[in-house]
Formats: C-alpha cells, sequence, structure tokens
C-alpha cells in the first residue's frame, strides 16, 4: 500500500492559478492570505518553541558530523563562530554553555545509551514540528491506525536525516570556505580577496540553503511536491532567511532583549 497516495488529498493547484499566470503582487497576495489563512506565524512561533528546546541535541548531533572529519574541537570553534555571527554572542554563548552540560549530561553505560535515544529524539523534534506545519500549509489529512504511525516513524526518520545533512553541509561549507581563503591568499591580494571572499561565501550560503531549504519542502510534507515547486520555495525561503538573519543580528547587538526578559533571557534569544 502507498501511504503517500493514500493521504494525498490535496493536489497541485489547478492551471489557472500557476503564478506563472498571475502579476508579482498578485501572486504576493495570494500569499499572504494563505499565510494568514494558514496561521503560520503561530505555526512559527510552535516550531521556535521546539527549536529552543532541542537545540543542544540536534547540535551535538551536528557537531558529531564535522568531528569526524575535522576534530572536536575544531568543529565547535568553527561552528559557534557562524553561530555567534547570526545571532550575537549572548545567543552564542546561550547554546555553547546547552552543549556542554549536554555533553557532561551523556554519562555511560546504559545512562549513556538512554542518552543517545534521547538526542536523537530531541534532535528531530524541530522536523517533526515543521512536518506537521507543511502538512497543515498543504492540506494533508493524516490517516489513522496503521498508516499513521507508519507516517509518524517515516517523519521522524527523514527528521534525523536532515540533522546528519546538515553536519554534512557544514562540513562542505567549511571545505569551501577554507579552499576560498587558500586560493585567494595565493592568486589574490589581501583586500580583493576580503571582497571577493565574501561575495563568494554569500553566494555559497544562498545556494547551500536554497538546498536545505528546497530538500525540507520537497521531503518533509506527507504529500507529493514537485521538484520545480521545491526549488523555487527554497530559494524563496534562503533569500528571506538570509534578509532576516541580518535584521534579527542588527536588533539582537542593539537591543537589550536578555535583560528586557530578566532569566528567561536567554531563552528568549534563542527563540527568536
Amino acid at each position: 500500500m502507498n501511504i503517500r497516495a493514500e493521504i494525498q488529498k490535496t493536489k497541485e493547484p489547478p492551471a489557472n492559478s500557476s503564478p506563472s499566470r498571475h502579476g508579482v503582487f498578485e501572486v504576493a497576495r495570494l500569499a499572504a492570505t494563505r499565510f494568514l489563512s494558514d496561521r503560520c506565524a503561530t505555526l512559527g512561533a510552535s516550531i521556535a518553541f521546539y527549536s529552543a528546546f532541542s537545540l543542544a541535541p540536534t547540535l551535538l548531533n551536528v557537531l558529531a558530523v564535522v568531528g569526524w572529519f575535522f576534530g572536536k574541537d575544531a568543529a565547535q570553534g568553527r561552528l559557534f563562530e557562524q553561530i555567534k555571527d547570526i545571532t550575537g554572542p549572548e545567543a552564542a554563548g546561550a547554546m555553547q554553555v546547552m552543549v556542554e552540560h549536554a555533553h557532561r549530561a551523556s554519562g555511560s553505560g546504559i545512562a549513556a545509551a538512554v542518552s543517545v535515544v534521547l538526542l536523537v529524539v530531541g534532535a528531530s523534534a524541530t522536523f517533526s514540528s515543521l512536518n506537521t506545519a507543511l502538512d497543515i500549509v498543504f492540506k494533508v489529512e493524516s490517516p489513522k491506525g496503521i498508516s499513521g504511525f507508519a507516517l509518524l516513524l517515516r517523519a521522524r526518520l527523514i527528521s534525523f536525516g536532515f540533522v546528519m545533512g546538515f553536519g554534512f553541509l557544514l562540513v562542505v561549507s567549511l571545505v569551501l570556505d577554507t579552499a576560498i581563503q587558500t586560493v585567494g591568499h595565493t592568486v589574490l591580494g589581501s583586500i580583493t580577496l576580503t571582497v571577493v571572499a565574501a561575495i563568494a561565501q554569500m553566494i555559497f550560503g544562498i545556494l547551500v540553503m536554497t538546498a536545505g531549504f528546497g530538500a525540507l519542502i520537497k521531503w518533509l510534507p506527507d504529500v507529493h511536491v514537485r521538484f520545480r515547486t521545491a526549488l523555487v520555495g527554497g530559494a524563496v525561503a534562503a533569500v528571506l532567511f538570509s534578509v532576516g538573519r541580518h535584521l534579527s543580528g542588527l536588533y539582537l547587538a542593539h537591543a537589550a532583549t536578555a535583560g528586557s526578559f530578566g532569566a528567561a533571557g536567554s531563552l528568549a534569544v534563542l527563540m527568536m
């Protein structure tokens, strides 16, 4: 029995509603209308909540993957350096403390085995909540009983696969960053290198995010999504994420967000 075929209640949009037959403003209006009708802001808040609590196990798994190639210390330093550039030193410091505490609590023997299981479940929680959100957006009605359990198991496996996949994407990013800097020092001058490296890293970052977001849109929902649709959605999401990342970084750098929330300041920064 094809589980996907069973739950595919919603097909692709009809031909007369294709974005190519509308103006840019009409497409934007339709997107905004559906964004509000699907309560995407609420779904985003839910994903942020799960992300804050599954962040430590997710980063531990990513560090485990990157550590195979670069060593634990180098991987951790590079990862938190990038996080610091995105979220600011305060949020990056909070994440680093969370990861260190989670690593110390791993224990040994039976405790270690239980910890590994909890890491896997926790690391996939964010992607599972994203799976639920995408199903709501695509109007997918999940079946009950055995089929529903099979879909839940599939979502968890795919979610953990994405966690490991992002680890490998980080490895590729580190390798290419090093290659760009090495070639730049050899061929270009220091000033030209700074400009070229910044442009190359920006383009590569958008391409990597396009692939990542496109993969999420393609495989996470419990419904068939065309590759072209997923790729376009991934590209739009990558651009919006890049803009939002820089705006959030500026806000966090100049606003006393953590101080405004008192003891919950670090959690507030992480959720933002």
